[in-house]
């Protein structure tokens, strides 16, 4: 379901428990509306799991934002300073510092700092992942590694839309063409019987 104004948007979230960490919006009006509401994209998630894994885990980070022609913007000094800024008696609960957690699955011990992802439409969830990150880097939410790292990931997912969207379009013009159908009957389909009539036009 749209917002009000007819808006769709897609959000690509990262979260370290409930605190977000990175999101990336794509605009989802520029899909069909059979490809909008039938996103497929687990194939990516192990992949981008396993970068983030990595990128959360460094022991060092660029942090140095380019905010403009030779200026910057240091993120990691800007929060330094921010909380050097407060009494000192408040500064230690101020640092962010997530507690390692150990997760027991069957045979397999999981240890690590609890984070997610998330991949949304109008807020409303698509597919989720949880996911641990071992030797996690609090740094690592300020640092450019993670802005590109989620960029990437939001690119691959923006193309497996795409490719998915085209295929639809594709098969939208075989079912008018070759089986007669029009579009308001097509869109009346239910993915079973799209599927079905899509898999008869092979066969034959």
């Amino acid at each position: 379901m749209s917002d009000k104004d007819g808006s769709n948007l897609f959000k690509f979230s990262l979260f370290q428990e409930n605190n977000l960490f990175y999101e990336n919006t794509i605009n989802a009006n520029l899909f069909n509306p059979l490809t909008r509401y039938s996103i497929n994209i687990r194939s990516i998630l192990p992949v981008a799991i396993s970068k983030l894994q990595n990128v959360l885990s460094k022991k060092k980070y660029d942090t140095l934002l380019e905010v403009g022609y030779n200026k910057s913007y240091d993120l990691y000094e800007y929060y330094s300073k921010k909380i050097n800024s407060y009494p000192k008696r408040y500064q230690n609960d101020m640092v962010y510092n997530p507690q390692t957690v150990v997760q027991q699955i069957d045979e397999k011990t999981i240890k690590g700092v609890e984070c997610k992802i998330g991949f949304y439409i109008n807020d409303k969830p698509i597919v989720e992942r949880v996911f641990y990150v071992d030797r996690f880097n609090p740094v690592s939410r300020l640092s450019i590694e993670l802005k590109e790292a989620m960029e990437d990931i939001t690119e691959a997912i923006f193309n497996q839309i795409k490719k998915d969207d085209i295929r639809n379009m594709w098969d939208d013009y075989d079912l008018i063409n070759i089986k007669g159908f029009n579009i308001n009957q097509i869109r009346e389909f239910n993915s079973y019987k799209r599927t079905e009539i899509l898999k008869s036009m092979k066969l034959n």
